[in-house]
């Protein structure tokens, strides 16, 4: 199978909900709100998307930057068939060519996925959350 990773900047709400969907991601994400969603698509700086020949879509990575020190992905998503197969790296990947290499990446994974990150080279680091509203 073929797999290209592009930038995207027209994802849309469907799209992007179909995928996070099957993912574990999901349940923290509010996909009942195709509106919410379009809107967080929308004012991100960098989409990055993994896609099969004929478009349908196996991945993304969500970004949030500056693009001179540092970017903080919001969302890096795999579909469940298709986890393991390298597709989470090579979007993070990706994402790191298009920023350049004077740029770090952030996240903050779910619970229980940690070991996939220090894996693929990430470093743990200290993080807080101040909780939303609504």
């Amino acid at each position: 199978m073929t797999i290209t990773f592009a930038q995207e900047t027209g994802l849309t709400a469907e799209e992007y909900i179909a995928c996070v969907g099957q993912t574990t991601l999901g349940a923290s994400r509010p996909l009942a709100n195709a509106e919410r969603v379009q809107a967080m698509l929308d004012e991100s700086d960098l989409v990055v998307t993994a896609r099969t020949s004929d478009g349908t879509l196996l991945g993304l990575a969500r970004t949030i930057t500056d693009w001179h020190w540092v970017a903080y992905c919001m969302d890096l998503a795999v579909v469940e068939t298709q986890q393991g197969s390298g597709i989470g790296k090579a979007l993070l990947d990706e994402t790191a060519r298009i920023l350049g290499p004077g740029v770090g990446i952030a996240l903050l994974p779910l619970p229980g996925v940690e070991g996939f990150y220090r894996h693929i080279g990430m470093a743990d680091h200290p993080a807080f959350w101040r909780k939303r509203e609504g």
